[in-house]
C-alpha cells in the first residue's frame, strides 16, 4: 500500500513481524501496556504509541509526537485484465491455495482473505492458469488490489 504524511508518500508492505518502507525492511514487536497504550519495539528501541483512526486518516501518537497518515489511493480503477481477481475489501492474505503456473478450474479455491474478523474464500471465476500471485501469506491488501491474475 502507499501512505502519505504531509508531502511524503511511501510504499509500505506489512508482514506479521516486519514492515518494508520503500524497500527497506524493519523488524518490530508490539506489546500491550494496558491503559498506557502499546509499546512498539523497532531494532531494540522501545516506543510508547497510541493509534486512532477517522475514515482514511490514521493518527499515531509516538513518544509525545503526533503523526497523521492517510492511504494514497490510485486516481482511477487499478489496471486489470479479464481474469484478475481484486480484493473486495481491505484484509490480510491468510492462505494461498495455488501457485503460479498452476492450472485452475472455475470455482476452485485460490486463496483465503481475512477481513473484518471473517475468512473470505476467493475462487477462480473460470478455468485458466495462475499467471501471477502478487502477494504472500500475511500481506495486508487494500480494496481493489489485484490478488490473483489468471490467464
Amino acid at each position: 500500500m502507499r501512505i502519505a504524511s504531509g508531502d511524503r508518500v511511501r510504499d509500505v508492505r506489512l508482514e506479521p513481524r516486519a514492515v518494508s518502507l520503500d524497500g527497506e525492511r524493519f523488524e518490530f514487536r508490539v506489546a500491550a501496556d494496558g491503559a498506557a497504550g502499546e509499546i512498539l519495539e523497532i531494532e531494540g528501541r522501545r516506543h510508547r504509541i497510541r493509534v486512532a483512526r477517522r475514515g482514511d486518516l490514521v493518527f499515531v501518537w509516538c513518544d509525545g509526537e503526533v503523526y497523521e497518515f492517510m492511504t494514497v489511493r490510485s486516481t482511477g480503477r487499478p489496471r486489470t485484465e479479464a481474469g484478475d481477481l481484486l480484493a473486495p475489501m481491505p484484509g490480510r492474505i491468510r492462505q494461498t491455495c495455488v501457485s503460479e503456473g498452476e492450472a485452475v478450474r472455475a470455482g476452485q479455491l485460490l486463496l483465503i482473505l481475512e477481513a473484518m474478523k471473517m475468512e473470505h474464500a476467493i475462487r477462480a471465476p473460470r478455468d485458466g492458469t495462475v499467471r501471477r500471485l502478487p502477494h504472500r501469506e500475511g500481506d495486508l491488501v487494500e480494496t481493489g488490489t489485484p490478488l490473483v491474475e489468471i490467464a
